[in-house]
């Protein structure tokens, strides 16, 4: 098990969070910035132990060995662990429906 992990976040998991953050900044400033802190920790957290996360379950079947690690409350990146890297594919909001999602 390596020490470190490499975080590989896709282009779209990135514009959906940017989006989010972008959204929430016109409203409340700090809050945006605690989503942006909160995320932060959270891509910590999957440079070091992304194991400890628990598997996920899309509502459609997938070969991926998918896992979660919830953020910030309400937001679920959705990831896979391949080797030393820890591949992002989405970032859900879990008030949205699952139907929105990337990953089904």
């Amino acid at each position: 098990m390596p020490d470190q992990y490499n975080v590989l976040v896709s282009p779209s998991a990135d514009r959906k969070l940017a989006s989010h953050i972008e959204f929430l900044s016109r409203v409340n400033e700090m809050a945006a910035a605690r989503l942006y802190t909160a995320y932060g920790e959270a891509l910590c957290l999957l440079a070091t132990s992304p194991k400890i996360c628990p598997p996920y379950n899309p509502p459609k079947m997938t070969d991926a060995d998918l896992r979660a690690k919830l953020f910030a409350k309400r937001y679920r990146i959705v990831f896979e662990i391949i080797g030393n890297s820890v591949y992002i594919y989405d970032i859900q909001d879990c008030r949205q429906d699952a139907d929105k999602s990337l990953v089904e």
